[in-house]
């Protein structure tokens, strides 16, 4: 199977784990995430849409995990993220 791929995306997954990763590719069995975080703490006024709209806050705390491949059936809800990262 042709692998599916998608860009900066925020991820929900069983168990109360959220990431938020730059890219990220499906296999038909796993997603697997690029350059991704944890996100520990939302800080946000208007849960993970402002996050997917705005980009984080001030207050959200990021934890890098790297390249994670999360199985396909643990997925809850896949966020499409559109805001623009501010350059450093």
């Amino acid at each position: 199977m042709t692998a599916i791929t998608g860009n900066r995306s925020i991820f929900v997954v069983d168990s109360g784990w959220v990431f938020l990763c730059e890219n990220w590719e499906r296999d038909g069995h796993s997603y697997h995430l690029k350059d991704s975080n944890v996100i520990r703490v939302w800080g946000t006024t208007a849960g993970l849409g402002q996050i997917a709209l705005k980009g984080p806050t001030k207050e959200t705390i990021l934890d890098y995990c790297g390249n994670p491949s999360v199985p396909e059936n643990k997925v809850i809800v896949v966020i499409p993220c559109t805001y623009t990262p501010k350059s450093k």
